[in-house]
């Protein structure tokens, strides 16, 4: 990805490259975050960040922001970021699925398990035995049981 310059109001050049390493720096990104407000402190790094970084903003809206706040930009590196925010979207959302479903089977070999030990008076062994549930799965929901 190219490099991008920020230009100062008073017409002079300065390649990003200093910030203050014992500052972090925390972004939220959602759907309601208002772009026309300024952040309190360094807002001259900030809401470029969350420009770039927020899929909510279309590709014409996050030029002309980065435009305003004086970087020179490609439409190759905005689309890029537009798309690396897609990106990290969908991983998030994939990942939050993946959590659910991981819960909901839990949930579900714990109530079968218990099902089958209370109604057909089998050892909590027997029960994942017949249900072949796999080994690292039976760990977790021993604890269950164990209380």
């Amino acid at each position: 990805m190219g490099q991008l310059q920020y230009t100062r109001k008073n017409g002079k050049e300065e390649n990003k490259e200093n910030y203050d390493k014992e500052e972090l720096v925390m972004i939220y990104l959602n759907q309601k975050h208002d772009t026309t407000k300024k952040y309190f402190k360094h807002d001259e790094v900030l809401m470029p960040l969350v420009v770039f970084l927020n899929n909510r903003i279309d590709f014409q809206g996050k030029k002309e922001i980065i435009k305003e706040y004086g970087f020179k930009e490609t439409e190759r590196e905005v689309k890029e970021m537009c798309d690396y925010a897609n990106y990290l979207e969908r991983k998030a959302r994939n990942e939050g699925i993946n959590r659910g479903k991981k819960i909901e089977r839990k949930e579900k070999n714990i109530e079968y398990v218990r099902k089958l030990m209370e109604r057909l008076q089998m050892s909590f062994k027997e029960a994942v035995s017949l249900l072949e549930i796999p080994e690292k799965e039976i760990k977790e929901i021993e604890k269950y049981f164990q209380s």
